[in-house]
């Protein structure tokens, strides 16, 4: 089994790489949500010339909303505030307002605002933080906090229930496609991979611009559509990678390990890859050992043959992210 690493603020120079793989890494993910040009060219190359038998895989933003990253306030709301949301690019008078609890968030999202009239609720960071829609109009979705948090740019929003079938990749997917082709990605993963026509624009951007260069495609499926459709996104990708941090917030939570499970069962007897993301080792973000049920997550994956596992926060922002890999090549050894 595979061990996968995310690089983030706890992992983001030559020596803490170093330590991840010596610790049992098998591949680094970069995610390019968040992305730095520069450092991440320095990063691929040194791994390349130095860790040649470790893969880079390049998980790409997809068309996730997100709080627009031309927001450069940051506020932390509370059960009973207010928040607007609205389109980027939409000229919005009203200012958000501290003292009278009133907040104007932008989004960035393919197509209108009015997009998100068929929900009910918004989401953000895995679902611990919630906004019930009480008011809709065409350029704005007004919002009452019932679990509050920070708000910030470039957050993650979840919005179960809109229609994102004609969602394609965004102009940023396709200039980070060929940043990192022409820089050696070996792994190319589209997140929010809700159709295989996802996919199979995917692969044809990808085929118009490899340099001739062969990389492997994985489907991030992350929401509920993307379990509807999964059996024609995994006849398009070479492997799949189940994002339980988003698809928290957008199925049942309760679903989700019979939704695991299920996946499991129908790539038993494929060739292709399966990778757990997301809460695998979650409690090593600030502890040294992991809980029980952790542990037999693990045991499970590696028992049901899952390919590999993909370390998130606990590796990118936890407080000691090799041992946290140590100690997931340690349980995977004693299981295998």
């Amino acid at each position: 089994m595979k061990i996968i690493c995310s690089i983030g603020p706890k992992v983001n120079n030559k020596e803490s790489i170093d330590k991840l793989i010596y610790a049992g890494a098998d591949l680094l993910r970069f995610n390019f949500s968040h992305i730095n040009y520069s450092n991440t060219y320095e990063l691929i190359k040194y791994v390349k010339e130095k860790h040649n038998k470790i893969a880079i895989l390049q998980d790409l933003a997809g068309n996730k909303i997100r709080v627009s990253k031309n927001f450069n306030c940051q506020y932390k709301v509370v059960e009973g505030d207010k928040v607007v949301f609205y389109k980027e690019r939409n000229r919005i008078n009203e200012k958000s307002n501290e003292k009278d609890r009133s907040y104007y968030i932008p989004l960035s999202i393919q197509g209108d605002i009015s997009l998100l009239n068929s929900a009910e609720k918004i989401y953000m960071k895995d679902g611990t933080m919630e906004f019930n829609i009480i008011n809709k109009r065409r350029d704005w979705i007004e919002t009452v906090v019932t679990k509050g948090g920070i708000i910030r740019r470039e957050k993650g929003v979840n919005v179960p229930g809109i229609d994102r079938s004609f969602m394609g990749l965004t102009e940023k997917d396709k200039k980070d496609i060929i940043w990192g082709l022409k820089r050696g990605v070996d792994i190319i993963c589209l997140s929010y991979a809700c159709y295989g026509d996802n996919m199979r624009e995917l692969k044809e951007f990808i085929n118009k611009n490899s340099f001739g260069r062969k990389v492997e495609l994985w489907a991030k499926v992350e929401s509920k559509e993307g379990i509807d459709n999964f059996d024609d996104i995994l006849k398009e990708s070479d492997g799949i990678m189940i994002g339980r941090g988003d698809l928290i917030s957008e199925v049942d939570y309760i679903d989700i390990p019979k939704i695991q499970n299920d996946v499991i069962a129908k790539m038993n007897g494929t060739n292709k890859k399966l990778i757990i993301a997301t809460y695998i080792l979650d409690s090593m973000k600030k502890n040294s050992k992991p809980t029980l049920s952790e542990i037999s997550d693990v045991y499970n994956f590696v028992k049901q043959g899952v390919y590999g596992i993909m370390l998130a926060g606990e590796v990118s922002i936890g407080w000691k992210p090799e041992l946290t890999v140590s100690t997931t090549k340690e349980l995977i050894e004693r299981y295998l």
